[in-house]
């Protein structure tokens, strides 16, 4: 059970929608922006006309950019990008944006993680370059990926949403459920640690406690297991999940292969034994969670559904709303600040941002690569409530 859960009326505005470039009416109170890719919008319109209108009750002024790139270079189509973001924070003050479809993202080279080769690099998108307009960036050795960075300081979040048509149709029409109807499911959460960090401190449930009043606690390596995480996903579910578990990077092009988590299992006879979930399976077997912080390196990677996991628990079931993830090897290490943020009713990229800057910033090697998937303006502790004081001084239990 959510702490504080209570049926509230809302306060309803009348507000301008900037929606593909019209003016409305008087300018409400937030502003937030929407980047379609072009071939997507026409599909996506009417989608993305309710949700500017239901937006509007929540006091946010909601522009939609459908966006082709002028440039054929991949570098001058981020830095275009970047520009928009930058112009409307300018214009229009927004806080944030939603990105959909096959969009440009910034790709760093950093070394591996992995203990036993320190010569190793990885490679991956980070949408930190799209949200620090300051920051120095630097591609050193000219072999087109960033690998130096000055100080950083979030100043927009971003989130991304990618997938075919008619699942962001379905997705759009899941967000309109959610803040019309409540929770899609049972208000409930787990955590769930894998073999490899089953003695981890969770006597804090990692201030969970702050959103739900019960915490589960899957940890010890006799019930951390394949078999357990399906049958509570595929049973009644889960709204919220915080997991720890091994995963793969997609693999794309010519020999295309979905991204996969690994869990380590102990069978009868004491063998232990690794089982893989795939990104399509969890499409396919329907996961029932809307929210999901992902400790499982690279599931954050950008791509569809059916290859990432990220978007295989956001856009691929009935229930998906939104993840935070990482895109290469790392994990959000301490979310407390950003589980505490969200119980205060700071939306997703409200929270993400309040942790990146105090928390996130202080380790690349973990954190550059984290990603959000999904609506960002989505409260967990429910939406459109009714204006008025911060969400930094109003806690989930006084709501």
């Amino acid at each position: 059970m959510r702490n504080g859960l209570a049926i509230l009326g809302v306060f309803v505005l009348i507000t301008s929608v900037i929606f593909c470039g019209n003016p409305g009416e008087e300018p409400g109170a937030r502003s937030f922006l929407v980047v379609v890719e072009n071939s997507l919008h026409v599909p996506l319109r009417p989608s993305l006309a309710q949700y500017a209108e239901t937006m509007a009750l929540a006091r946010y002024e909601v522009h939609v950019e459908p966006w082709a790139p002028k440039s054929v270079d991949e570098d001058q189509k981020l830095l275009e990008l970047k520009a928009l973001l930058f112009e409307y924070v300018d214009r229009h003050g927004i806080e944030g944006a939603l990105l959909i479809g096959d969009l440009p993202r910034a790709m760093y080279k950093m070394p591996h993680m992995r203990p036993d080769d320190l010569e190793a690099l990885e490679t991956f998108p980070t949408d930190i370059f799209l949200q620090d307009r300051k920051a120095y960036w630097a591609d050193d050795d000219n072999d087109g990926f960033l690998d130096q960075h000055g100080e950083l300081q979030v100043e927009i979040y971003t989130s991304r949403l990618i997938g075919t048509p008619a699942r962001l149709v379905e997705y759009f029409t899941r967000l309109e459920r959610y803040r019309t109807e409540g929770p899609l499911v049972d208000v409930s959460n787990f955590i769930f640690i894998d073999d490899d960090w089953h003695s981890k401190d969770t006597s804090d449930a990692y201030l969970l406690g702050a959103l739900y009043s019960e915490i589960e606690v899957i940890q010890d390596r006799a019930d951390s297991t394949f078999e357990n995480y399906m049958a509570r996903l595929t049973g009644d579910g889960a709204e919220f999940v915080y997991q720890w578990v091994h995963a793969a990077p997609p693999q794309e092009g010519e020999n295309e292969k979905p991204a996969w988590m690994a869990f380590d299992d102990v069978d009868d006879d004491g063998v232990r034994k690794q089982t893989k979930l795939w990104a399509d399976e969890i499409v396919e077997r329907n996961l029932k969670v809307s929210f999901v912080n992902m400790a499982d390196c690279y599931a954050a990677r950008l791509a569809d559904e059916s290859l990432s996991i990220a978007s295989a628990y956001t856009v691929g079931t009935d229930y998906g709303l939104a993840t935070i993830g990482s895109s290469k090897t790392g994990a959000q290490t301490d979310p407390r600040l950003f589980h505490q943020s969200l119980a205060k009713g700071l939306r997703w990229g409200e929270a993400y941002k309040v942790w990146y800057n105090e928390v996130g910033k202080e380790d690349d090697l973990w954190h550059l690569g984290i990603m959000l998937m999904g609506d960002p303006l989505l409260r967990v502790t429910g939406d459109l409530f009714p204006a008025g004081p911060s969400p930094d001084t109003t806690w989930g239990a006084e709501r």
